[in-house]
């Protein structure tokens, strides 16, 4: 099986492995946060997510953001590419894709696409007027503190597209992150009264440290 295969190639930690299974599995959850300091592989998570489901679900749209483009161009966007270098171009299927750098899309030879896009708040769209018209059928957002929470909340709002070619019909939306003292710790972590939080049924907070990285050099 295609998953099996690729979740074995990466060697998937015991946190990663629990927020993909949120992620595939969980008919209720919609929004999951996995959330730790610098090294559990969020970000790598994130991104063969994305590449798994462009490959497995044909004419799917994903959608990856971060807060700003260069971080996305420079960390978010390298590590997919690695993901895709090192696995997604042996997949089984033989799908095929290409990144253009001109409209940051990452296109699959089956119809699927990845949005690459910056999600910074600019004085000029308070309201994210330019993520109204974003149709996807899953969205990764990278270091989601840094981003504002409208951003959050209109990419998931949008997560519409072709849910009928899936096996659990629900918008899944994952941010990775360290919970720093803003909304996505008052929202999936400690209120602001350090009190634990009481997450709303379509939520999940999968928290992961350093020692769960599944790269026993890089720890």
């Amino acid at each position: 099986m295609e998953v099996e295969t690729i979740k074995k190639f990466f060697d998937l930690s015991k946190k990663q492995d629990i927020a993909w299974n949120v992620l595939e599995e969980d008919p209720v959850a919609t929004e999951v946060f996995f959330g730790g300091a610098a090294g559990p592989g969020k970000t790598t998570l994130g991104c063969i997510w994305q590449m798994t489901r462009r490959i497995i679900y044909p004419g799917t749209k994903g959608l990856i953001g971060r807060d700003q483009f260069s971080d996305l161009r420079d960390t978010t966007l390298a590590t997919f590419l690695w993901c895709w270098s090192e696995y997604g171009q042996h997949n089984i299927p033989g799908v095929t894709g290409s990144f253009n750098a001109q409209d940051k899309i990452f296109r699959f030879s089956n119809g699927s696409e990845i949005l690459f896009r910056h999600l910074a708040f600019e004085p000029s769209d308070p309201d994210f007027h330019r993520l109204g018209s974003l149709e996807v059928t899953d969205a990764f957002v990278d270091e989601l503190p840094e981003v504002n929470e409208k951003a959050w909340d209109i990419v998931t709002s949008r997560i519409r597209h072709r849910l009928d070619l899936l096996p659990i019909r629900k918008p899944k939306a994952l941010g990775c992150g360290n919970p720093a003292n803003n909304w996505v710790k008052h929202r999936f972590v400690l209120d602001k009264d350090n009190n634990p939080v009481e997450l709303k049924p379509y939520q999940r907070f999968i928290p992961a440290t350093l020692q769960d990285n599944p790269d026993k050099a890089f720890r």
